[in-house]
């Protein structure tokens, strides 16, 4: 008879370190991170400075496991178009409306992560891997629709680095200028210049 597996309860330990990165997401959305102490982040979480220290060496890589729990955040925000084939703009749209919705509410730290010319080793690392790993799922899905014939020429992976740096620039733009665009445009447009960007078409019809 097989053996039935368990998954392990989250620990106290566990259940600290993801209050202290909560309150630092609240923190992080007032003031940029250069002018929060880590007393502050701390204090936030209820937690002692030593306490702090216990789960992050530095602010820098406490801001890197927020980017990194954002990265999966979107993934699932992408979910169903990530899952689909072909152009399938309903849920490109969707799934990027619910990504600058996010956008709207955390894009100070997202900004300071993405766009800071020097955010140290921590933060790098995880903007790398944005980049090399985290369109992983964006080339797969590119690669499944070139071999179908779909797509333009060019290399999957080039594509979906294109499109994930389209992405985050649209939306770190969209929240340092919140009154620039209207909502619906600017998705429609970031959509369809997406679809432009892999596929070449776009729908006729919105």
């Amino acid at each position: 008879m097989p053996a039935i597996g368990s998954r392990r309860a989250p620990t106290k330990g566990d259940q600290r370190e993801q209050a202290l990165l909560d309150a630092a997401q609240v923190v992080l959305r007032q003031k940029p991170i250069g002018q929060v102490t880590i007393d502050e982040l701390a204090g936030a979480a209820g937690i002692a400075r030593s306490g702090f220290y216990f789960y992050f060496e530095s602010k820098q890589a406490l801001l890197a496991a927020l980017w990194d729990r954002a990265i999966g955040q979107t993934d699932a925000d992408m979910g169903e178009w990530l899952a689909s084939d072909g152009l399938d703009r309903a849920a490109l749209r969707a799934g990027l409306m619910l990504s600058l919705k996010r956008w709207k509410v955390e894009g100070r730290w997202l900004r300071e992560v993405f766009l800071a010319p020097d955010p140290g080793p921590e933060v790098m690392g995880v903007r790398e891997r944005l980049v090399d790993d985290g369109c992983t799922m964006f080339r797969h899905r590119i690669e499944r629709d070139a071999k179908a014939g779909l797509t333009v020429d060019g290399p999957p992976a080039l594509l979906a680095t294109m499109v994930i740096h389209l992405r985050l620039m649209t939306f770190a733009d969209a929240f340092a200028n919140p009154e620039a665009h209207d909502e619906d445009e600017l998705i429609d447009t970031l959509t369809d210049a997406i679809l432009r960007l892999v596929y070449g078409v776009t729908p006729a019809k919105r």
